[in-house]
């Protein structure tokens, strides 16, 4: 069962041994045995569970101010998949500690965007993590719970951003969806040498860009004559930074660039028919090289 966040601060992460913010829910790891069968005589079937393997813990967190969620975060960006050891901490209403979800060798397996979209009302930047455990270590706990530090950051939401980089302009953009980073684990060894350290291996996926009728002519006009050769080649990867803005949309708070962005597909809203009054707009898939995010 999944862990909510009800009252700010109930919720807590530590990640090698240092506090790393307040997390919006929790799913524990589950937690699974094989069983084999080994029949030795004609109806008696003994049973054992062979092996005990941990799935992945869940959690959804706003974006980070500095400190080790956001080193982490920032680091498998880069490719530095180094495992982590943490602890998930819950309190009640009275701030007292009621259970410490420890856990060895974390690695992360997911990092997900929420939407940035200037049509939606205010919403939070929340992040959707997954990661593997070598271990946990799960028991009810006492004392204090500390909530974490007040920051003085200026909260992000999805609606308040910008967008730097496009060949037609960015005035126009109405919504962004951010590349999602999926990290697989796999030994590097075969055969009877399995089992070996596990190695990450990265993959984003694609990023979108919508953009309205205000840019929606220029915008078609760029994809129809970078596709007029017939092909899409590294020369003409793009790199765009989207920026998370305050309110005023006047201050940076946190910077996505996204690298070697090549064009993937283009795909517009239906034209005539019960469709007549929509209004028209158009969105750019892009492959996507590198990512990195930036606090200033």
């Amino acid at each position: 069962m999944a862990i909510t966040n009800r009252a700010a601060g109930a919720l807590n992460l530590e990640l090698n041994g240092a506090g790393a913010g307040a997390l919006r829910s929790l799913q524990p790891a589950s937690l699974r045995v094989d069983m084999v069968s080994m029949p030795p005589g004609s109806e008696t079937v003994v049973r054992r569970g062979a092996r005990v393997s941990l799935g992945e813990m869940l959690a959804d967190a706003d974006l980070p101010a500095p400190g080790p969620l956001l080193d982490w975060l920032q680091a498998a960006l880069a490719g530095d998949l180094t495992p982590r050891d943490g602890a998930a901490l819950q309190g009640d209403a009275n701030l007292k500690l009621r259970r410490r979800i420890g856990f060895k060798g974390a690695r992360l397996t997911s990092l997900v965007w929420p939407a940035l979209d200037a049509t939606v009302g205010r919403q939070p930047v929340t992040l959707a993590l997954r990661w593997l455990v070598d271990a946990v270590e799960d028991a009810p706990a006492t004392g204090a719970f500390k909530s974490p530090t007040a920051s003085k950051r200026k909260a992000m939401t999805t609606s308040n951003f910008s967008v730097a980089g496009l060949p037609f302009g960015g005035g126009g953009v109405t919504r962004v969806d951010l590349p999602s980073l999926q990290v697989a684990w796999a030994s590097d060894r075969v055969g009877a040498q399995r089992g070996g350290p596990l190695v990450g291996r990265r993959q984003l996926g694609e990023a979108a860009i919508t953009v309205n009728q205000r840019d929606a002519d220029a915008a078609r006009a760029w994809v129809h004559k970078l596709v007029a050769d017939g092909s899409v080649d590294e020369t003409d990867g793009l790199t765009l930074q989207v920026d998370l803005l305050d309110a005023a949309l006047k201050t940076v708070l946190a910077s996505v660039v996204l690298q070697g962005c090549l064009l993937a597909g283009m795909d517009e809203t239906p034209l005539g028919g019960a469709a007549v009054d929509r209004v028209v707009s158009l969105r750019l898939r892009f492959n996507v090289a590198g990512m990195t995010l930036s606090l200033p």
